[in-house]
């Protein structure tokens, strides 16, 4: 019923080890990642409005694929998506279930995946773009280049460096909490919380001791 996914530190890690390894870090997107997934169990489903037949309008449909809402899908399409990655010479860490990795050396290629976004770092950059025609030879997809956003964190690539931002998903706080056109201070406390405490402790003596 679940989807295993990077953990922040995962992605920070991966995000390291290429900045430590001048390598480039990509990124691929499967469109509509969960209709590739095959089911193991029996699923059922009615007919869809416009689509009944009209000589067995009561009967239903046994679903061979994944569709979205189903409980199954995330998993199924995991499922699916580590037997590919297999296939094409990959182990999965034993540590972090999202990470793979293929090859030593300069033919090293290492595969983040969260659900159906996946980040491709290695020192090898023609082994890089062998692998994105693999991917796209077995999924639909999308190749976005150069990682540059990644689950809130906003990624800057240069020769020798990765700097990571993360602008974007603070400005998107502050407009969900509706902040956005407040007045910046330095301290964000009640002011005057001095003279506030004083009266509690004189509250507090009166109530108590009646001074």
């Amino acid at each position: 019923m679940f989807a295993p996914v990077a953990r922040l530190e995962t992605v920070r890690i991966l995000l390291a080890l290429a900045a430590q390894g001048e390598w480039e870090v990509h990124h691929m997107d499967v469109k509509s990642a969960f209709l590739n997934g095959d089911l193991q169990e029996e699923v059922y489903v009615m007919q869809p409005p416009g689509f009944v037949d009209p000589k067995s309008p009561t009967k239903v449909f046994r679903l061979k694929k994944a569709l979205y809402g189903l409980k199954q899908a995330p998993r199924a399409w995991n499922f699916r998506l580590d037997q590919e990655l297999c296939k094409l010479g990959f182990i999965r860490s034993a540590e972090e279930h999202v990470v793979y990795r293929r090859g030593t050396g300069r033919s090293l290629l290492l595969v983040g995946v969260y659900v159906d976004d996946l980040i491709i770092c290695g020192p090898d950059s023609n082994g890089i773009a062998t692998f994105k025609l693999q991917m796209q030879g077995s999924f639909n997809m999308s190749d976005l280049g150069l990682l540059s956003y990644y689950l809130g964190l906003e990624v800057k690539q240069k020769p020798g460096e990765i700097t990571i931002y993360q602008s974007a998903y603070a400005k998107k706080i502050v407009e969900i909490s509706v902040m956005k056109g407040c007045n910046f201070v330095d301290t964000p406390m009640e002011q005057h919380i001095d003279d506030i405490r004083k009266m509690g402790r004189w509250w507090s003596r009166r109530i108590l001791f009646g001074i």
